[in-house]
Parts: structure tokens; C-alpha cells; sequence
């Protein structure tokens, strides 16, 4: 994998090479008509090109959204078919189609947009419902999950 940054819309609409492109990802502040002209732009050179609009700004979420294009790229057929945050218990809940080796990762952006990583599970579940009790309260703001099951990537947003 080859990774080009690239911070300004204009050189991104003349001076990159659309075709070399598989994958655009897009920090949530690129917003509005710059953001349409770039994708489009790149889809004119290459219409199979993929689009991750980044959830927040923590790199290893931007990290695993890409990675859960390139390993998890068809929603009816992934592992892990929903995962949510229940506060009446504290804990994450999980929805597995198969039985698969879990890594489950909770990151939280607080209200002064510092970030915190809690590790939350690593280890064989069955299929089905599986509830992973936190421990300890999750404090208030932005909460994305990061499940790796089987070496397949999803991220779920949880508010």
C-alpha cells in the first residue's frame, strides 16, 4: 500500500494522477463543493475509486476505516453484523454471523477533543448476540468501535 497526503483541494484536482488512486480518504472538515470537486474529479480518471469519509480526527480510526474498505468491503456478508454501546450496563454488545477471533477497541474523542483508547476484548466469540462488560464508565463524547475479527476491519460509530 502507498499512501500520498496531500492537504490541498487544487493540487489534489490537477496534480494527482487519478488512476493511481484506489482509495480517497477524507478528513470530516473537507466539506461541501470542495469536496465534490475532488471526488469527482478522481472518479473522472478512475470511477472505481473509493471514497472513506473519515468519522474523526484519530488517526487510527482513518486508519481502520481504509482497512475495512480493503477487508470488509460488503456489509450483508461481514463477520460482525452490529455492535453497540449500552449504557445501562456498560458494556459493548456484539452481533456475529460466525464464530471468529475478536479485537475490539473502543475510542472515545472527550469534549476537548482529546483522545482516549480503551482495549476492550481480545479472544475467540461464538456467533450471536455477545455482550463485553467495559468495567469502567465510558466518559462523555465521540465513541467509534474497532473490531477486528478473522483479520477483517469494521468501525462503528456509537455517538
Amino acid at each position: 500500500m502507498v499512501v500520498r497526503e496531500e492537504t490541498d483541494a487544487d493540487r489534489v484536482r490537477y496534480g494527482v494522477d487519478g488512476a493511481t488512486i484506489d482509495i480517497l480518504a477524507l478528513g470530516r472538515a473537507v466539506t461541501g463543493p470542495k469536496r465534490d470537486r475532488m471526488i469527482s474529479s478522481l472518479k473522472a480518471q478512475n470511477p472505481t475509486l473509493r471514497v472513506v469519509d473519515g468519522l474523526a480526527p484519530i488517526p487510527s480510526i482513518i486508519v481502520a476505516q481504509i482497512r475495512e474498505v480493503v477487508t470488509a468491503p460488503n456489509r450483508d456478508t461481514r463477520i460482525v453484523g452490529a455492535a453497540a454501546y449500552e449504557s445501562g450496563d456498560n458494556s459493548i454488545v456484539l452481533l456475529l454471523r460466525r464464530p471468529a477471533h475478536i479485537d475490539v477497541t473502543l475510542h472515545r474523542l472527550d469534549p476537548l477533543y482529546r483522545v482516549h483508547e480503551t482495549d476492550v476484548y481480545t479472544g475467540p466469540l461464538d456467533r450471536g448476540r455477545q455482550r463485553l462488560p467495559l468495567g469502567r464508565r465510558v466518559g462523555r463524547g465521540e465513541r467509534f468501535l474497532v473490531v477486528e475479527a478473522d483479520h477483517e476491519t469494521t468501525v462503528h460509530p456509537l455517538g
